[in-house]
């Protein structure tokens, strides 16, 4: 028989996925994403779940870039989002 890993719940899940979005990686210790990144939780995941990673590196990064593009970090957290989403190990 073989475990099947229980999902985690859309609450959780959506905060994980703030967290990354806040800067998880590059502030060792951080724990919870700020109120923006929270407020975001649920756009976040819902373009998570549809894979898409330029949307999601926009919507991480904001629009006050030149050109309109995402910065190469939140590029790198949009991976990071949607291999947690679908539940591989980064």
């Amino acid at each position: 028989m073989t475990a099947v890993a229980e999902a985690p719940s859309l609450p959780a899940l959506q905060q994980r996925l703030a967290l990354i979005a806040c800067g998880e990686n590059s502030r060792p210790g951080k724990t919870q994403a700020c109120a923006v990144h929270r407020g975001k939780a649920a756009t976040l995941l819902r373009i998570t779940s549809t894979g898409a990673v330029d949307a999601l590196a926009a919507a991480i990064c904001g629009s006050g870039h030149k050109h309109n593009r995402a910065c190469a970090p939140c590029t790198e957290k949009a991976v990071q989002m949607i291999h947690v989403y679908n539940g591989e190990t980064v």
